[in-house]
């Protein structure tokens, strides 16, 4: 056997995965959770500026395992590659009771690990570098 072999087919088995997991309908972000970090930023009318500086950010997001949603009105923008669920932005409006420019990390354990006014990637960025998950991570 090749020693690319078992590395190849468990890289192959992980994008599978991945994929198909992109592939279903995001009803709550429990169903992120142990998978990602994420970043909700409630944009009340100004959505387009938010999902600028998160795309300006995507090295960043994607080395951190981050989905983020910005929350308008009545939409929702996001990173997150699959379906998103009719229901999604009312359940997150709901359960956060988020003001306008407010903005919340969850942490991959689905804990909500901060509470800002204002989306500020820098601090949101070091708070998850400080974070026991992610330095093993970083060290891996």
């Amino acid at each position: 056997m090749k020693p690319c072999l078992i590395p190849c087919v468990l890289a192959l088995t992980a994008f599978t995965q991945a994929a198909a997991a992109s592939d279903e309908t995001l009803t709550s972000l429990q169903d992120l959770r142990w998978e990602n970090r994420i970043i909700v930023a409630n944009a009340g009318q100004d959505s387009t500026k938010l999902t600028d500086l998160f795309s300006q950010a995507s090295d960043a997001i994607i080395d951190r395992d981050v989905v983020w949603l910005v929350l308008s009105d009545n939409d929702i923008q996001t990173n997150y590659q699959g379906a998103i669920s009719p229901s999604l932005l009312s359940r997150v409006k709901s359960q956060y009771q988020l003001n306008d420019n407010e903005v919340i990390l969850i942490g991959k354990d689905g804990g909500l690990k901060e509470r800002i006014s204002g989306l500020d990637l820098e601090r949101l960025f070091n708070d998850i570098d400080r974070m026991p998950m992610r330095i093993r991570e970083m060290q891996q």
